[in-house]
């Protein structure tokens, strides 16, 4: 059941506003603008429910931590890469500096 309604966001999501809106309706006695409120929350769950579809499909999920010690290696690798990578683009940035003040002067 719980896999039907994660399948299904937008179904259950209007089955649950469309009961409180029969609820309302036979038993509250609502008016016009109560169900144009409820309208109004049903389009922002609704655009919720997208927006989060969208965020998933681009990546935006949970970060997962690595556990194993091989996937710490491999950052600790990676790391190092890009530490030995900003060195020199430092020391090209120096010899660049360097040339243009002697060209100045």
């Amino acid at each position: 059941m719980k896999k039907w309604f994660i399948d299904r966001p937008y179904t259950s999501t209007s089955i649950i506003f469309l009961i409180v809106i029969i609820f309302g309706w036979r038993f509250l006695y609502w008016q016009e603008e109560n169900y144009a409120f409820i309208l109004l929350l049903y389009f922002i769950v609704t655009l919720g429910i997208r927006l989060d579809d969208i965020s998933r499909k681009i990546g935006g999920g949970v970060v997962k931590f690595p556990n194993g010690s091989g996937e710490k290696e491999t950052i600790v690798r990676q790391l190092s890469d890009i530490r030995g990578s900003l060195l020199a683009l430092n020391t090209t940035l120096t010899k660049l500096l360097k040339e243009k003040e002697k060209k100045e002067d």
